[in-house]
């Protein structure tokens, strides 16, 4: 009986969606009807659309980086909202499930935070993601693959050239790769700067295939 009573901190301290404040479960943070609101971009498999493809061997976007997902990554990312990355892990894992070849991967790799980037906010939102999908698909995470080194500048408002330079040498393997095939685990590609870097790094390190899975990509103009 005691579980058909609301829980009193419900009454008092109401968990709201963070993008249309209407009532959720407590254990969520966005409604139902908002992540049905996101666009997807049924892209497929879209290598060839990318503007830096060097090194990867495959790429799936979810959803577009519309303003409702970059809202929802704000929350995530600046305000350690991790319920968000939990509930988009599993409706890209839901978007993705028959397009992505997971049995061909051996690992998911989260692309790694900078030790004080992660230290500031308190956890990677790309291991977040990838432990959903593990969750889902039964591939395990490898978190120790590879580390990022050196900080970087945000990729926010740089020119292409700028993102390729900013991110270079920046990641290094912790072993060998010893031919395993990686799926990179991502919040959002724009350019693949920073997951070509990744790429490279790990193949230069002797990992097989590499390719990178995002919730979301921006819609390009024209």
């Amino acid at each position: 009986m005691r579980g058909s009573f609301p829980n009193p901190l419900d009454l008092i301290f109401p968990s709201l969606c963070c993008l249309c404040t209407a009532p959720v479960e407590r254990k969520q943070a966005v409604c139902e009807v908002c992540l049905g609101n996101l666009v997807p971009t049924g892209l497929g498999q879209w290598l060839e659309g990318s503007t830096i493809k060097e090194e990867l061997d495959g790429i799936w976007s979810a959803f577009w980086f519309d303003e409702a997902m970059q809202q929802l990554m704000h929350e995530l990312k600046y305000k350690g909202r991790r319920r968000i990355g939990e509930q988009l892990g599993r409706i890209t894992f839901k978007e993705l499930s028959h397009e992505v070849p997971w049995k061909q991967f051996d690992t998911l790799v989260p692309i790694p935070l900078y030790r004080s980037q992660k230290r500031e906010r308190g956890f990677n939102q790309a291991l977040v993601l990838a432990q959903v999908i593990s969750e889902e698909t039964g591939v395990t995470i490898d978190e120790e693959l590879i580390v990022r080194h050196r900080p970087t500048r945000s990729q926010t408002g740089l020119s292409i050239p700028e993102r390729q330079e900013n991110v270079a040498d920046c990641f290094r393997p912790s072993r060998p790769g010893e031919g395993l095939n990686v799926l990179l685990i991502d919040d959002v590609l724009t350019t693949g700067a920073t997951a070509s870097a990744c790429a490279q790094s790990l193949k230069g390190a002797g990992c097989g295939d590499v390719a990178v899975l995002t919730v979301a990509t921006p819609q390009k103009e024209g």
